[in-house]
């Protein structure tokens, strides 16, 4: 749980409509501020480590629910795994279950989110579940293209995982080029609840958006960074396309964008007036 003087935070455990349960870890300032709330969706099976300083440094001046979806370790199953109970669709769901627990998130207010949070939302919004005043998303996926040899080993039974996390560990730390989002990697794999981790991977290996995404009518900026080598550029490319209302938001690294000073950047979007003066 965040801490820091000038906020208050809290966790809440939120039910889904099949009875597993989500945290919610809500974040509020101790003095009376007039900003919409910031809602934040992190990647997946991120750490709430990973974005701990972004979030106490906004949670000074608004309100910030940070929400984890049902592959992270904080998630409460219910009944047995499947592959259908944590798809990107039932993902959706959940977030419409969070805005009716949380009715003043369900609309005029930003929303940040990252890698497949980012496309869980673009989802519900196409979807209109609900509306948002501004998106902000971070490296979104359009698809989930992993690896040529991982594939055969994500349909291995969850038993052989550990030395293939250790594998996935090692290839990231080739591939990357940014320290910080190695270490964010290697910390959320080891921390990862190994079944979920891989149903997650075999709900999301068939996954592919849609073109049509008119009705995504929100305010969109899509943040990029040359130096991440683990998201797609055509991804950006995609959305860039047939988003209504895009802006193309290029950041110096994949770090930078996990920490504070990406703040100004993000508000003067969401206020309307970016790039800022």
């Amino acid at each position: 749980m965040p801490r820091k003087n000038g906020f208050e935070s809290e966790s809440r455990m939120i039910e889904m409509d099949d009875g597993w349960e989500l945290r919610v870890v809500i974040c509020s300032p101790q003095s009376v501020v007039d900003s919409p709330p910031l809602v934040m969706v992190p990647g997946w099976n991120s750490v709430l480590e990973g974005w701990r300083e972004i979030v106490e440094t906004w949670a000074l001046t608004r309100r910030v629910y940070y929400i984890e979806t049902r592959e992270k370790g904080s998630a409460k199953s219910k009944g047995k795994l499947r592959k259908s109970t944590l798809s990107i669709q039932q993902s959706v769901r959940d977030l419409l279950t969070v805005t009716e627990n949380f009715p003043e998130v369900q609309s005029e207010c930003d929303w940040f989110a990252s890698s497949l949070g980012a496309t869980v939302l673009l989802e519900a919004l196409n979807q209109e579940v609900f509306k948002a005043r501004s998106v902000s998303l971070l490296a979104p996926n359009v698809s989930f293209d992993f690896p040529l040899w991982s594939r055969p080993l994500i349909k291995m039974p969850s038993i052989f995982y550990p030395p293939l996390i250790r594998l996935a560990i090692f290839y990231l730390s080739i591939k990357l080029k940014e320290e910080g989002q190695k270490i964010r990697y290697r910390r959320t794999l080891l921390a990862s609840s190994v079944n979920r981790l891989r149903l997650s991977a075999l709900s999301n290996g068939s996954y592919r958006m849609t073109d049509d995404l008119s009705k995504v009518d929100s305010r969109v900026a899509l943040i990029t960074a040359e130096s991440d080598k683990l998201h797609a550029d055509s991804a950006i490319g995609f959305l860039m396309e047939n988003l209504p209302e895009a802006t193309l938001i290029e950041v110096a690294s994949n770090q930078f964008a996990h920490d504070p000073e990406v703040i100004p950047l993000l508000e003067a979007f969401q206020n309307g007036v970016y790039p800022p003066k």
